[in-house]
């Protein structure tokens, strides 16, 4: 669940547990107060009537005095029978008996209760009639509590509104604020991306003062921490590789020279001294590789470029070595007036790499496959070899520097990886995949500049 629906579902369970906490209890605590001012008011009313009714208990005048109301009435003598017929039979008890009201009544005690009666649910008051200080008689009134019902239904409708609302004005918040803070995470988080992606030199921009905004400014104090680590690492490769290239060439100059008087020398300082040749060979070729990747972090100002002339320039570059392979390079080209987008001499070093492994590594005899269409607004060039290909485990990890799935090859596995930060910084991509017939496939996928070379 994100931070979003979080934020949202906790608001509302606040305000929801708010509203339990308290609207409810209000609810029923005012419906108990509405029950209890009406039946004060039924008794109060019943005793001033039975006031009245003193000096001759009359159920004459009590009819009189209820019939047409919605109370009704009913007089009874001091034994609590009745003396007369109620105003409304059904609004009290049926069969007729003494209830606890009327018992204490009778004893001088005005009371009321809540019963049901055919009508319905009702308060039932009885209040003594007195004379002298004497019991003469019982006024016994029913009054409906649907009055008390529909404004407690009212009350308990306009706490349901107000609850509603304060629901919703709790959601309307938490969505307000998560929006707002997820916002700024979104931010940050696309912040990070790009320094995982390698845009070290950009910054994350939140406003604020808050903990967002601080890791914002920590992410950055990380990015630019570790953007100066990194400049001086390539800074440092690169100057070291370029220093050791001066030593190197010396000392191949050195031992060529002392190879040309070699009839002065016995058999084993002859080879000794090509050992020695080899191993500069090696070393100059590392350092250059080296160059080459230090060079290839940079992202120099594409330019429009003809994709069909650059790939033949690359294969006739690698055919010596392919020659010397016994190997064919087979070129497909499927649009010839293809133009893409590259740095000066980035798309042709690329591919150059990529030729030079599938040569290294195909079969004597074999041949390399090379193909390339546009597709969906991208130049796709597949470099395919007949070599023993690459397992899945190393598909990956072959365009990290340094690393290599097989030592039966020469190479320092910088090639791959120099083709892969090359297609990276020119907005381009590289994949490795197995060939189903033997073999590793190398796909480029180029942006396509959008005209033709006879534009």
């Amino acid at each position: 669940m994100g931070l979003r629906k979080q934020l949202v579902i906790s608001f509302a369970v606040y305000a929801l547990a708010i509203v339990v906490a308290v609207l409810i209890p209000f609810g029923v605590l005012s419906a108990h107060a509405h029950r209890k001012s009406f039946v004060s008011e039924q008794v109060d009313d019943a005793q001033r009537v039975a006031a009245g009714l003193g000096r001759v208990p009359s159920p004459n005048v009590v009819a009189e005095r209820y019939v047409g109301r919605a109370v009704a009435a009913w007089l009874l003598d001091p034994s609590g029978s009745p003396m007369g017929v109620p105003t409304d039979r059904s609004a009290f008890p049926a069969p007729v008996t003494a209830g606890p009201e009327v018992e204490r009544a009778r004893r001088g005690t005005a009371s009321a209760v809540v019963s049901e009666a055919p009508s319905g649910r009702r308060v039932l008051a009885a209040v003594p009639i007195l004379s002298h200080g004497q019991v003469t008689g019982v006024l016994w009134t029913s009054a409906s509590l649907a009055p008390v019902n529909r404004l407690n239904r009212e009350r308990w409708e306009l706490l349901g509104a107000i609850g509603a609302a304060a629901m919703a004005g709790a959601v309307f918040m938490g969505m307000t604020m998560s929006r707002r803070l997820t916002r700024r995470l979104d931010v940050v988080t696309t912040g990070a991306l790009r320094f995982g992606e390698g845009h070290l030199d950009e910054h994350i921009l939140v406003a604020g003062s808050d903990e967002i905004a601080t890791l914002a400014v920590r992410l950055n104090d990380m990015a630019g921490q570790i953007d100066r680590l990194v400049q001086r690492e390539k800074s440092f490769v690169a100057a070291a590789s370029h220093q050791i290239r001066t030593p190197l060439a010396a000392i191949k100059i050195r031992i060529d020279e002392l190879l040309a008087v070699s009839d002065s020398y016995d058999r084993t300082a002859i080879e000794y001294l090509k050992e020695m040749s080899d191993e500069v060979d090696r070393l100059t070729a590392l350092t250059t590789r080296l160059l080459d990747l230090s060079s290839a972090e940079n992202a120099p100002e594409s330019r429009p470029l003809v994709a069909s002339r650059a790939i033949r320039d690359a294969v006739d570059r690698v055919a010596p070595l392919a020659q010397h392979n016994s190997l064919q390079v087979h070129v497909d080209i499927d649009d010839e007036d293809a133009v893409i987008n590259a740095p000066v001499g980035a798309f042709e070093e690329a591919l150059f790499n990529l030729l030079d492994n599938a040569v290294k590594f195909s079969r004597a005899g074999s041949g390399v496959d090379v193909h390339a269409a546009v597709d969906n607004g991208s130049l796709l060039v597949d470099v395919a070899d007949r070599g023993p290909g690459i397992p899945p485990d190393d598909l990956v990890r072959v365009l990290d520097p340094f690393y290599r799935a097989t030592r039966t090859k020469p190479g320092h596995g910088l090639g791959l990886a120099i083709s892969a930060r090359l297609c990276e910084v020119s907005g381009a991509s590289l994949a490795l995949d197995a060939r189903p017939s033997g073999g590793t496939v190398a796909r480029m996928r180029w942006p396509v500049n959008g005209r033709t070379s006879n534009d």
